[in-house]
């Protein structure tokens, strides 16, 4: 069996990341948090998705008539969701359905500047902020978002908690996706001492008649929800409400703790 073997952040996951179901999350969440913003009187149309990935929750959100802009900072997801984007726009013209691509654009978070003016709401769907690593820097985030938005609208967005790096994911090997052409086994190993969680992936692919090997990596980081929601308050938000993925209010308490924090923010006005 001949290998090639390459290593890159998302270079080889952003081919396969829909094919493996890691948009599938994303695509279900959005119409969640949709649904909880409209109860909370929120009736905006236009929308930032950070951390877009392949698009799945941007072309969502387009198709039901939000003007939404899809930021996303690795060039290959960026070039996955512009493929899924296209792809879903020829479906929907096809069927005589004529929805508005979204655009997407090549930024990082840290130093978001919103393309279309003050908007009213931002969204980060999938532990988009997990990719964070520092506290300073989610803080900058936090901030950046607070100047994106006019003022009482709303910031939507999901973490893995601490919890659920250390046990959803921890330290154990698994196989994540295995087909005729296709097999993908990640490596999880959290460290407790940083909070953190590397994930390294093993991708075997058939093609041309050999199977390719490739390899890539992700980086996630946990942080208290106590800490998050200081952050919050200190970047001008309010926090109206924080949520399980049953949607509803998270449990300090709970056994288990829960493994996601949804957190509702409202910026306050001026």
């Amino acid at each position: 069996m001949s290998e090639h073997i390459s290593f890159s952040s998302y270079a080889a996951l952003a081919p396969i990341y829909e094919r493996i179901g890691y948009a599938d999350f994303a695509r279900e969440a959005v119409t969640h948090y949709i649904a909880r913003a409209q109860s909370l009187d929120w009736a905006g149309r236009r929308i930032l998705d950070l951390g877009c990935g392949t698009g799945a929750s941007t072309w969502w959100l387009a198709e039901r008539g939000f003007r939404v802009v899809g930021v996303e900072a690795n060039p290959h997801m960026l070039a996955a969701a512009r493929a899924y984007i296209q792809r879903q726009a020829e479906a929907s013209a096809a069927e005589q359905h004529i929805t508005e691509p979204p655009e997407l654009v090549e930024m990082d978070i840290r130093a978001l500047q919103s393309p279309i003016g003050a908007v009213d709401l931002v969204l980060a769907v999938g532990g988009v902020l997990n990719a964070i690593l520092s506290l300073r820097e989610l803080e900058q985030v936090f901030a950046q978002v607070n100047a994106a938005l006019e003022a009482e609208r709303l910031f939507i967005f999901d973490v893995h908690t601490i919890y659920g790096l250390a046990h959803a994911y921890g330290t154990r090997d698994e196989v994540v996706y295995d087909a005729d052409d296709l097999s993908v086994i990640v490596r999880h190993r959290f460290s407790y001492e940083a909070l953190s969680l590397s994930s390294r992936y093993l991708i075997y692919q058939q093609e041309d008649g050999h199977w390719a090997r490739r390899e890539d990596a992700l980086f996630l980081r946990g942080y208290p929800v106590q800490g998050i929601r200081a952050m919050l308050e200190r970047t001008g938000f309010a926090v109206v409400e924080v949520l399980d993925l049953a949607m509803q209010p998270l449990d300090p308490q709970a056994t288990p703790p829960a493994e996601r924090a949804i957190f509702v923010a409202r910026k306050l006005g001026e």
